[in-house]
């Protein structure tokens, strides 16, 4: 694991005033050294879809709040992705990566969450359409330990296998381990000390982290609060196949009756 972190030694020695009355005439956009807000975005070939995505993710939030970091967790891509982000990050210094060996979603969001220098957190996809939902999560998160991003009280739009299968999964989140959001899936808000505290035993792979994550915030009775969130695809999934729905659906069980044996 490799982090690659430009802002720091960047910043260092730098005149922020000065900087800031010459931006007009400076392609570079710098971020704040005190972080409020940190969106953590695990990414795995998305060369196609990573620079104007994320052009249009720092638009929207600089309307939030100028103090935030993107963190980008780059986890086994095996196209351009890599370059790309090391390209953005020549020009918006508040934009971090962390490069993973292995392809894995679970592993590059407890890595970003354990990187994050933010007050708040937002565990995001580079492959959104809403951005809306990430003012409504920041808001939420001022009176939440964990906000939910909830497609069930939003919007889905997605395939009917992928909307099938967030069904089932919710389903035995609720039956297996007594989880009674409504969608346990997606793009999560944190405090994040508190969920860095969480999150420091953690050990589970694949797409299991939000629901470890949920299952040991209740048992330590932390405030967990949703907002609506819209899904469209913008491309199609790379992962949801009708073949592939008995092998996922017994995993799924297995694996949440593995988290449910283990002592969180």
């Amino acid at each position: 694991m490799v982090l690659i972190n430009l802002v720091e030694s960047d910043l260092v020695g730098w005149d922020f005033t000065s900087l800031t009355e010459n931006a007009a005439n400076d392609e570079r956009i710098v971020g704040s050294q005190q972080c409020v807000l940190s969106i953590i975005i695990p990414v795995h070939n998305e060369e196609r879809i990573i620079k104007e995505q994320t052009l249009k993710l720092v638009d929207y939030v600089q309307n939030l709040t100028e103090k935030f970091e993107v963190l980008f967790i780059e986890n086994g891509s095996t196209d351009g992705t890599f370059k790309v982000i090391r390209q953005l990050q020549e020009r918006f210094t508040f934009i971090k990566l962390v490069r993973l060996s292995r392809a894995d979603y679970s592993t590059a969001v407890i890595e970003g969450l354990k990187r994050a220098e933010g007050e708040y957190s937002i565990v995001f996809g580079i492959d959104y359409v809403d951005l809306g939902v990430l003012k409504r999560c920041f808001k939420a998160l001022k009176n939440s330990d964990i906000v939910i991003c909830s497609k069930n009280i939003g919007v889905d739009e997605r395939p009917f296998l992928n909307r099938l299968a967030n069904k089932y999964y919710n389903l035995l989140a609720r039956i297996i381990l007594g989880l009674k959001h409504s969608d346990v899936e997606g793009y999560h808000g944190y405090n994040t000390k508190k969920i860095q505290a969480l999150i420091s035993d953690v050990k589970t792979r694949a797409h299991l982290c939000n629901v470890w994550i949920l299952a040991k915030a209740r048992k330590m009775r932390l405030k967990v609060s949703e907002v609506p969130l819209e899904v469209y695809e913008i491309r199609k999934s790379r992962f949801m196949k009708f073949a592939r729905l008995p092998y996922l659906a017994v995993i799924s069980l297995i694996e949440l009756i593995k988290i449910k044996t283990k002592r969180l």
